[in-house]
C-alpha cells in the first residue's frame, strides 16, 4: 500500500492517513453518501548506485505515486457510523484496486474493519517522524534501492489481504490522533489472499490469489496465513510535549510449497512471530513550530522449518528527528533526518538450494535528509538526499552476493485532496 502524504501533523505516522474514514458519532441519521479523495506525488529522482553483480540501472527518472479514494459513509438512527472505502491505483500496478473494506464504528465502543486493508500493526505504529515523502520507516519506498514496503513494518504482515481489524474506542477514534489515552487493536487474516484468479475454473497455489474455491489454498509457496496481530498505543500531553507510545505483536503461518512439504522439513514451513516497540515525542515550542523525535525496535522471525538449520530472523531499529516551523499551515517549512539499521541472520540462499549455508548476516543501513515546504493546503513541495547500503554475503563456495550501495536525490510535489 502506498501512503506518502499527510506528513505535517505534530505526531506523524502512517495511521494518520485514514482521517477520511473517521468521524465523531452523530445523533442525527445521515444517508449513505460517497466522496472522492486521494493523493498525487510527482517527482524527479537521481541515483549513483554500485552493485557487485551485472545489473544496469539508469541514473535518473521521472516517477509518480497516486491513488484515488472512494469513501462511503452514513449514520444510523442510533449514532452508529457505517461505511466503506475503495482505493484505486492511479497507475498500472499488480493490484489495480489497492484496498477495499467496510467499517462500522461507535464513539463509545470502537471500530471494526472488514475486507482488504492494512493490519493494525501498520495503522497504529509510531516510530521516527517521516521527513521525506516517498520513503522512510513508515511509508513506501519510491526512489530508494531498498525494498518497497515501509522498513519498520513486519515483513510477514499480510497488509491489504482479506481480514478483520477491531479497535477499542478509548476516548478517540483510530486515525484522528486528537484524543488521549490507550487504544487497542486486533487483526485476524485466515489466508494471505487479496485478489481472485483471472481464470475462475482453475485452482491456484499462487501466493496472494484466492483461488476458484474462494477459500484459498493452504500450500501457496511462501504465503503467510492464519495471522493474529495485536497493537496498542497510548497518547498523552505533558505540558508542551505530546507523547505517543506503541507496541505491536504479529504471528503468522508460512505455508509450505506443496502438500508433501507440509509434513516434512522444508523452507517456508512453520509459524513465525515478531514484536516491536516505538515512540514519537513532539515538543511544541509555542510559536507554532515543533520538534519531533522518535524511533523504535523490531525483532521478527522471517522463516522457519521443522529443523533449526533453515531458521532466519530480523532485528532492526530506527531513529529520526524533524523540525516544523508551523505545522500544516501554508508556508510551513520542515527539515528532518532519519536513520534505519537492519540485520537478517542465516539467509536461506544456500541451504534452501541444498548447498552450503550463507556466510553471514544480511545488513542494511539507510539514512536520509528531507526538506518540505507547505505551498498551500493540500500542496506540499519536497526534496531530499539519502543513502542505502545493503551488505548481503554470497553462499560459501559460490561467490554470489548482492551487495549494493545507492546514493539518491529527489525533488517533487505532492497533492492531497
Amino acid at each position: 500500500m502506498k501512503k506518502t502524504l499527510l506528513l505535517q501533523t505534530a505526531l506523524v505516522a502512517a495511521a494518520g492517513l485514514f482521517v477520511a474514514d473517521v468521524a465523531s458519532a452523530q445523533v442525527k441519521a445521515e444517508p449513505l453518501a460517497a466522496t472522492v479523495g486521494g493523493y498525487f506525488n510527482q517527482f524527479y529522482k537521481v541515483q549513483d548506485r554500485d552493485k557487485d553483480t551485472a545489473v544496469d540501472q539508469r541514473p535518473d527518472a521521472f516517477s509518480s505515486d497516486a491513488e484515488i479514494w472512494f469513501n462511503i459513509r452514513g449514520v444510523l438512527d442510533n449514532g452508529t457510523v457505517i461505511g466503506g472505502r475503495v482505493e484505486l491505483e492511479a497507475a498500472s500496478y499488480g493490484d489495480q484496486i489497492d484496498e477495499r473494506y467496510l467499517f462500522v464504528e461507535r464513539a463509545d465502543i470502537g471500530r471494526v474493519e472488514l475486507g482488504s486493508t492494512d493490519r493494525v500493526t501498520g495503522k497504529m505504529l509510531y516510530f521516527a517522524p517521516n521527513s521525506l515523502p516517498g520513503h522512510g520507516t513508515t511509508v513506501h519506498s519510491e526512489y530508494s534501492a531498498t525494498p518497497n514496503a515501509p522498513l519498520m513494518w513486519f515483513a510477514n504482515a499480510n497488509h491489504d489481504k482479506e481480514g478483520i481489524n477491531v479497535y477499542t474506542a478509548s476516548n478517540r477514534y483510530f486515525g484522528s490522533k486528537a484524543g488521549k489515552g490507550l487504544q487497542l487493536g486486533f487483526s485476524y487474516v485466515p489466508d494471505g489472499c487479496e485478489d481472485f484468479d483471472a481464470n475462475p475454473s482453475t485452482a491456484t497455489t499462487t501466493a496472494g490469489m484466492c483461488g476458484n474455491s474462494k477459500f484459498g489454498s493452504s500450500v501457496n509457496a511462501g504465503q503467510v496465513s492464519a495471522q493474529y496481530a495485536a497493537a496498542a498505543n497510548y497518547l498523552e500531553t505533558f505540558g508542551q510535549v505530546d507523547a505517543a507510545l506503541y507496541a505491536g505483536y504479529n504471528s503468522v503461518n508460512r505455508e509450505a510449497t506443496t502438500a508433501s512439504t507440509a509434513t516434512a522439513s522444508g523452507a517456508g514451513k512453520g509459524r513465525v512471530d515478531g514484536w516491536q516497540l516505538g515512540t514519537t515525542l513532539t515538543y511544541n515550542v509555542g510559536d507554532g513550530s515543533s520538534v519531533a523525535l522518535g524511533g523504535g525496535y523490531t525483532k521478527e522471525d522471517l522463516s522457519k522449518a521443522d529443523g533449526a538449520t533453515l531458521e532466519r530472523d530480523r532485528k532492526a531499529w530506527t531513529v529520526g528527528l524533524r523540525y516544523l516551523t508551523n505545522g500544516a499551515a501554508p508556508g510551513s517549512i520542515g527539515i528532518g533526518v532519519e536513520f534505519y539499521r537492519r540485520s537478517d541472520s542465516n539467509t536461506l540462499n544456500g541451504a534452501a538450494a541444498g548447498g552450503a549455508a550463507n556466510t553471514g548476516d544480511q545488513d542494511l543501513d539507510y539514512y536520509h535528509l528531507g526538506l518540505t515546504y507547505q505551498v498551500a493546503a493540500g500542496v506540499l513541495a519536497f526534496a531530499g538526499v539519502g543513502v542505502s547500503d545493503l551488505d548481503q554475503p554470497g553462499n560459501i563456495g559460490s561467490g554470489t552476493g548482492s551487495d549494493s550501495k545507492q546514493t539518491f536525490g529527489v525533488v517533487g510535489l505532492g497533492l492531497t485532496f
